[in-house]
């Protein structure tokens, strides 16, 4: 599969994406309307992106202005490729690789780092993994108190906000659904 980045400083760059089904990357149209949608808050964020992958919505952040994105892959394939891309796209300065499972793998962050304004949740269909990254202990003190967190899900999927989180948005683009979470105002103020 092919893609690129669609919008910002690096708009049109090529992407390689891992061979196999392990990965299911993000359409352009879809990460398109999503990039829309949260690029006024992008602008010096720090941003979370805890299944990968390629990189494309990472790398796709840091075009449209995010200060820096921690990027969480597993599988040394997808890992392997995902250097490549942010190589290619000369982000090694903005970014931080993770090689491990989220949300376990987030405990490595360092506990004095600037906190998480955006997480991006885009694990295997019907996972529950968005809901685990989210009620993660070791990840609530690591969000800014207005963070936002986009988890892709199956639109078969029963997917509800889990404690501490509020749906503000959730749209449908084909099989494809995603739901725009913020934190409540009882969890921002614990943090």
């Amino acid at each position: 599969m092919s893609l690129r980045i669609i919008s910002g400083e690096r708009r049109g760059a090529k992407l390689r994406t891992p061979e196999g089904l392990d990965t299911r990357p993000l359409r352009d149209r879809v990460r398109e309307a999503l990039f829309s949608k949260i690029r006024p808050r992008l602008r010096n964020a720090r941003v979370l992106d805890a299944f990968a992958g390629s990189g494309a919505v990472g790398l796709e952040a840091l075009s449209n202005g995010a200060a820096h994105v921690i990027m969480v892959e597993p599988s040394k394939v997808a890992g392997a490729v995902l250097e490549e891309n942010i190589r290619k796209l000369r982000y090694e300065s903005r970014t931080t690789l993770l090689r491990g499972k989220s949300p376990d793998v987030l405990s490595s962050l360092a506990a004095d780092s600037p906190p998480i304004d955006l997480m991006f949740l885009m694990p295997p269909y019907h996972s529950g993994l968005c809901g685990s990254v989210l009620t993660a202990p070791v990840l609530s003190s690591r969000l800014a108190p207005d963070a936002l967190a986009v988890c892709e899900v199956h639109h078969e999927e029963t997917f509800e906000a889990p404690g501490g989180w509020q749906v503000s948005d959730d749209r449908l683009y084909g099989i494809t659904r995603l739901v725009f979470l913020e934190r409540s105002s009882g969890e921002a103020e614990k943090s």
